[in-house]
Formats: C-alpha cells, sequence, structure tokens
C-alpha cells in the first residue's frame, strides 16, 4: 500500500482472503487425515508473513495461535535465512513452542516470484508419538525422554525433496506409523494448498501491498485489546488454587498455583511467582502453553472483529519462575499438562472476574479423555482417543451450555460413536447428561456428560481427568459442579475409582469403562432461579424432582412434571424468613 493511499476496504478484503485460505488449508488437512482426532478437529491451520508474524485468524483455536507464535519465534532463531522453496519444517518439542510431543507442527515457508513471502503452518494431535506410555501423553512419565520421539525444528522435506531418514527413524518408533504418516502428510497437503492460494492473493495485490495489509491488521489488532483491556479497571486481581495431583495420583499432594493479574492502562501483566517448583510426573504446563492460556483467555475480552495475532499479544505480559510448574527446564516431562491447563485457564477467568463480575463467566470443563491401545484380530495394532467435554460454566447473564468445548477450545467436536465403533474395536454403550450435575445457580451451569465403553479386543486403556478433587466452584452465590467420576467393570463388578490426572487401566473384551467429566459451577443464587426455568430443567431430565426442591426451592409434581407454584412460593418465603 506503500505505492497507493491507504484503503480500509482494501485491508478488509485481504482480511478475509488470509481467513479463506487458512481455511482452505484446513479442508485439504480435514479431508486427507487419517486418524480420529483430525476427522473430529483436533488440527489447526494458520498463515505468517514473511517476517513470520502471524497474521490471519487461522483455523485454530484461540490457544493453538497463542503457542504458533511461540513456534514461529523458534524457528526464525534456527532457520533465519536458510528458507528454500519446497521446505517442509517438522516439529513437536515441548521445549520450543509446541505444549507437549503428541502435537506435531509443520511449518512451510511460501515463496512468490523467488522472494520468500509468508508462512504457512498446520498442526494436529497424533494419537502415538512413542515412549513409555501409549498416546505419549501420561502424567506418570518422569523425563522428557519417556515421552516420545522429540523432533526438535528439522527440515522434513528440503527442496521439494522428503528426508526419507528422518521419517524412517519416527516411523519406526511410533506404534502407528500408516497412521502417523497419513496425517503428516495431510498437513503439508495443507500447507502446500496454502502456499498456492498465497501465490494467488499475490499475484492480484503484489508482496508490497501484501506486507502493508498485514502491517494494518497487526497493528489494528493491538488496538483493539488494549481498547479491551483499558475497560478492565486498573488493580491488582489475585487468584490462589491447589493442584491436588502430581501425575501419580498420591493423596497428600498440594502443589499451590498463584496468579496475580496487574491491569495498568492498556497493558495487562500475568504473573505465576508463588506457584510451586515443577513436579516429578509429567503434569507440568510448558511456557508456550502457559503464554497461549493468558491469551485464549484475554482473547475473551476482546471483540470478534480483532484478529487474533502477533499485535493482539503485544500489551500482553506473561511472568513465570523458570522451573517452575508454569515454566518447567529440560528435561521436566509435560505429556499430562491438560489438568493444569485447565486450572490455570480456570484461575485466570476467576481472577479477572474480580474485576468484572457482570461480564466474565465461570470456565468450561471437559477435555477429558480415553486412550485405548492395542491389536485387532489380524494383528494390526489400532490407537484410539477419544476427547469429549462437559460445556461452560453458569454466565452473569445466562446459564452455561451444556455439551461444548471450552471457549479457549474453539470448534473442537467429539468423535461421533458411530466413527468410533466403525474403526476401533470397541461399543459406545452410552453418551449423555448427568441430572444434577450442573451448579445450581440463578443460572446453572453445563452438566456433566458421561461417555461408556466396552471394549471388544484386549489392550491397554488411560483415562484423562481434569477435575479430581476440587470441583467448579460457582460465582455470587452458585454452587459447585459435581466431581468427575470413573467405574471400571472389568469382571462383570462395577468399581468406582478413586480419581487421578491419568489412570492406566488393562482391559479385556467385555470389559467396560464409564466416565463422567465434572458439571461446571453455577451462577448467582439458586433460590432466585425463575421456578419456570427449573420446572424445564426437570422435564429436560437436567434437574431431578429431588434436586429442583433442594437446589432451588421448586416444587414440581412428581407425577405431573408440573410446577406447583404456591408451594414453591410457601418454600421459598419459609427458607427466607429463618
Amino acid at each position: 500500500m506503500s505505492t497507493r493511499a491507504f484503503d480500509p476496504v482494501l485491508v478488509e478484503v485481504v482480511k478475509h482472503e488470509l481467513a479463506a485460505i487458512s481455511e482452505e488449508m484446513a479442508i485439504a488437512v480435514w479431508k486427507t487425515g487419517r486418524s480420529a482426532m483430525v476427522k473430529t478437529g483436533d488440527f489447526a491451520t494458520a498463515l505468517c508473513d514473511r517476517q513470520g508474524r502471524l497474521t490471519g485468524q487461522g483455523y485454530a483455536a484461540p490457544f493453538q495461535l497463542g503457542f504458533f507464535m511461540e513456534v514461529m519465534t523458534h524457528l526464525l532463531e534456527k532457520y533465519e535465512g536458510e528458507f528454500r522453496p519446497g521446505d517442509v519444517i517438522v516439529t513437536n518439542d515441548p521445549y520450543a513452542g509446541i505444549t507437549h510431543m503428541p502435537d506435531v507442527m509443520l511449518v512451510a515457508p511460501a515463496f512468490w516470484n523467488e522472494q520468500l513471502a509468508g508462512f504457512t503452518m498446520a498442526y494436529s494431535h497424533h494419537t502415538d508419538i512413542g515412549g513409555r506410555f501409549p498416546g505419549g501423553f501420561s502424567s506418570q512419565c518422569t523425563a522428557s525422554y519417556e515421552e516420545g520421539v522429540r523432533l526438535p525444528s528439522l527440515k522434513l522435506v528440503e527442496g521439494g525433496v522428503r528426508n526419507e531418514a528422518l521419517l524412517e527413524m519416527v516411523l519406526a518408533n511410533v506404534r502407528l506409523p500408516e497412521e502417523w504418516l497419513g496425517d503428516v502428510e495431510a498437513k503439508i497437503a495443507g500447507c502446500w494448498r496454502g502456499e498456492q492460494e498465497l501465490r494467488g492473493l499475490l499475484d492480484e495485490y503484489g508482496l508490497e501491498t501484501l506486507d502493508a495489509c498485514c502491517d494494518h491488521l497487526i497493528d489494528s489488532a493491538e488496538t483493539a485489546t488494549r481498547r479491551a483491556i483499558r475497560a478492565v479497571p486498573d488493580g491488582r486481581y489475585r487468584y490462589e488454587d491447589v493442584l491436588e495431583d502430581d501425575g501419580f495420583g498420591r493423596a497428600d499432594v498440594a502443589a499451590p498455583i498463584v496468579v496475580t493479574i496487574d491491569v495498568a492502562g492498556d497493558t495487562l501483566c500475568v504473573d505465576f511467582e508463588g506457584t510451586a517448583p515443577q513436579a516429578a510426573g509429567a503434569i507440568n504446563l510448558p511456557l508456550s502453553l502457559t503464554r497461549a492460556s493468558v491469551y485464549a483467555v484475554v482473547r475473551s475480552l476482546v471483540g470478534p472483529e480483532a484478529l487474533t495475532n502477533a499485535g493482539f499479544a503485544r500489551p500482553i505480559e506473561v511472568r513465570a519462575s523458570a522451573g517452575s510448574l508454569v515454566h518447567p527446564e529440560f528435561p521436566a516431562a509435560v505429556g499430562g499438562r491438560a489438568p493444569l491447563f485447565f486450572r490455570v485457564v480456570d484461575m485466570l477467568y476467576r481472577a479477572l472476574a474480580q474485576a468484572q463480575p457482570d461480564r466474565i463467566p465461570i470456565p468450561g470443563e471437559g477435555g477429558d479423555v480415553l486412550h485405548f491401545t492395542g491389536e485387532r484380530e489380524d494383528g494390526s495394532p489400532f490407537a484410539l482417543l477419544d476427547i469429549f467435554f462437559g460445556g461452560w460454566g453458569g454466565r452473569p447473564g445466562d446459564d452455561g451450555i451444556d455439551g461444548v468445548a471450552p471457549m479457549e477450545f474453539g470448534s473442537y467436536g467429539t468423535v461421533p460413536a458411530e466413527v468410533l465403533e466403525r474403526e476401533f474395536p470397541l461399543v459406545v454403550d452410552g453418551f449423555g447428561y448427568v441430572p444434577d450435575s450442573g451448579g445450581p445457580g440463578r443460572h446453572r451451569g453445563s452438566l456433566s456428560i458421561y461417555r461408556q465403553w466396552r471394549f471388544l479386543a484386549r489392550g491397554q486403556a488411560m483415562v484423562r481427568t481434569n477435575r479430581v478433587r476440587r470441583p467448579s466452584e460457582g460465582m455470587d452465590g452458585g454452587g459447585a459442579g459435581v466431581l468427575s467420576t470413573n467405574v471400571w467393570d472389568p469382571d462383570g463388578e462395577a468399581r468406582v475409582l478413586e480419581n487421578r490426572a491419568h489412570m492406566h487401566l488393562p482391559v479385556a473384551p467385555g470389559d467396560a469403562i464409564y466416565h463422567a467429566i465434572a458439571g461446571s459451577g453455577g451462577h448467582g443464587d439458586p433460590w432466585t432461579r425463575e421456578p419456570e426455568r427449573v420446572a424445564a430443567d426437570v422435564r429436560d431430565d437436567k434437574v431431578s424432582v429431588a434436586g429442583a426442591r433442594e437446589d432451588y426451592g421448586v416444587v414440581i409434581d412428581p407425577i405431573t412434571l408440573v410446577l406447583d407454584c404456591d408451594a414453591t412460593h410457601a418454600l421459598r418465603a419459609a427458607a427466607a424468613s429463618e
């Protein structure tokens, strides 16, 4: 745009063109990926300009875009001036921007008229990366060396020629080599599709105009973020919590986590000083994901018109002491970092709610997982990763939303039971809501979601639970959601298991596992909830007749499920007079 006057319409057009390119990349990955995780949405794509700055919105969750920026910083430090047409770089290094080893990212420099014009990025979670435990994300590893094959930003394709030796080495160390390679090739296709579309954009507008538009989009995101931060009252907002699992399920663990948010004008600083030292187990949160967690939460304060790009991050500072739970030092294991990730996000929202109680909701619950590995009757290996979510907590102005991914996860889905049963030796015996599990409140928290799997083959199952001993508390007088539940039925006799972040269970044909995600907290006094809404919840099997009376002071006829207005008024009046 240095060759023409500033054109806001052109900038808007380019913004949407970049978003469309990222979506084209995502479609290529989704249509060609092999694993169930790609099919359900645990992947992302994005674009950077030729300076390596994240520019477009990207087909990605807010937290993913946060660590994408970290990856590019490390990549530029290593390969500055060495990018060539046809290159594709692969990395899964938790100490170079990635958040744990199963997450494999590909980055490809894009060229136009023999000039570096930008970078395309494609990431997905792989169902295996080698290592001691199938899946590569058990909390019971004690060092990075146990967690799988670590790829420190290597050229998988150089000048269009694939590095067969590197691929052969990786495939020899993962449990599902064909699926692993299929997903990598899908991401290569996505990156090259992005370069193809970017060239078309450059043919129309030229590199100088694209550079200027990217400058404006980045500056605009910074301006929008500063404006949103200015709307938060200046001050210091602190929240403390305790992580009750060191990765091994010991009952005497109480690792403090401390979040302090300082808001001053149009800048925001998040400091984790006071958080416990890094753990021996693999629950540690890499600094890249700590920063990405902060970005994801702040993103919810900013209007939808602003992009999550390099400019968005400029007014935000994140501080964490090296060697702590949220900034571990190599070779600390980090594969099982999800329970701590969800807890940090929860704390950030609750700290900000002190500043904006009428705006900030209770965070969502979920991201719980079943990982199932073994061999089919024909001897071929399989690995299943089934992730699902509970929903959002109560909001200042409305109920939580049942059965959706938390806001920081964006558009993640759940693998349909039909896909699981078609591709893996198991049956989904049940999938639904758990009544009376959402935190009571004027605005109810989301319900617990349960899933039950019955296995048709012998193998190893791992269950990840994100709420093990501390429930999702309510806000402004709301009640807590219920804790997660795990039931194992290995021999016809169901056993309720003590909650742990990660549990490894041997399973045989006929065995079953029942897992219920924690419910989310409610917002506001539940006895002020409109009786008609409670009655609707009863009719929808979200609240029982007894729960309506005990938690909400609402009387429902147990036969007709009709609201008894007089009895409800009398019950609430009696309680108010006590």
